[in-house]
């Protein structure tokens, strides 16, 4: 009776509905592909594409953070100010440029395997600023995701890759903007509701990359309301949506070196978007892959069930 009784508990409890938040997360922006590809075939530049994205984000926030309440909600501290700015710039702005700058240099399959160093960073940094163990248990785990999403975007194969300083520095360099979103944002989460934080982050964020993109001169460009309607279900989907679920969740998890792991269930969404809309080939290693991803996150979350039914007596 206790071991169903604490089975629950777990099911049920806040923790558990954060990292469920955070796996829901990671397939919405598993939808990314879907709208940056269909809007590049319209003309638009990865920069460009990049600004328009948190530009509508916000602009579909404001009216929602009006109607949660008010003004007053825009209201945040000095400190809270400062977290956002460094999202904004730095995981919003900075990670778009290098990333898209990256992929310019070495490919897509190169880039994408630089950007999954992401969760090794965050391992990193959480037990440094979090003082989380380290354990066995996440360690094969992050070995696991790593090579799982080698597979899924490379195929097995390695001369795929394309190799160059520049372009293998900017790909680490996203990899760590990207996992910045988890640390800044666990520490903000706190202090502020997600929606204020995902708002001002994104502000921080077009605003900067405006400086770099200059889309005051591309905007005239894009006339058709095909591309706004991709542009608005971009800002909505693997945006608004998929970051206030990601911040949602990150308020109500305490081990944040298993986020960015069930947060890869990206890859396989976006995997399995490309296969039935777009109708790229999916090979035996992509699916093993596939298969070593969805293991990986089952390895990382496996433990904490295991030793509380433990502790209960079985």
């Amino acid at each position: 009776m206790n071991r169903i009784k604490n089975s629950f508990e777990i099911l049920y409890s806040e923790e558990a509905k954060g990292y469920t938040m955070v796996f829901f997360a990671g397939i919405l922006w598993g939808t990314i592909g879907l709208f940056s590809k269909s809007l590049s075939e319209m003309g638009a530049s990865a920069s460009f594409i990049g600004f328009i994205r948190l530009f509508i984000g916000s602009l579909i926030l404001l009216p929602i953070i009006f109607r949660m309440g008010g003004l007053k909600m825009f209201k945040i501290d000095k400190e809270s100010i400062r977290h956002c700015l460094l999202l904004g710039v730095f995981s919003q702005a900075l990670f778009n440029y290098c990333y898209n700058t990256a992929i310019a240099q070495v490919g897509v399959a190169t880039a994408a395997v630089l950007l999954y160093t992401s969760p090794i960073f965050v391992f990193i940094m959480s037990v440094i600023f979090f003082k989380e163990a380290i354990a066995k248990r996440k360690i094969i785990a992050l070995i696991l995701n790593i090579f799982g999403c080698f597979l899924v975007v490379t195929g097995g194969n390695i001369s795929s890759l394309n190799i160059s300083f520049m372009g293998v520095f900017l790909g680490v360099a996203a990899g760590f903007l990207y996992s910045l979103v988890t640390i800044i944002g666990k520490i903000a989460s706190g202090r502020v509701h997600p929606f204020v934080i995902v708002f001002y982050s994104f502000l921080f964020g077009w605003m900067t990359l405006g400086i770099i993109v200059r889309p005051w001169e591309q905007i005239a460009l894009y006339s058709s309301p095909e591309f706004w309607a991709y542009s608005f279900g971009f800002g909505l989907i693997p945006t608004v949506g998929s970051y206030l679920l990601y911040m949602g969740g990150l308020s109500k998890v305490t081990e944040i070196s298993r986020v960015p792991v069930i947060a890869s269930v990206e890859t396989v969404a976006a995997t399995l978007i490309g296969v039935f809309i777009f109708k790229e080939n999916l090979g035996i290693v992509n699916s093993l892959g596939i298969v070593v991803l969805i293991l990986s996150i089952r390895v990382m979350n496996s433990r904490d069930k295991l030793s509380d039914l433990v502790s209960e007596g079985i």
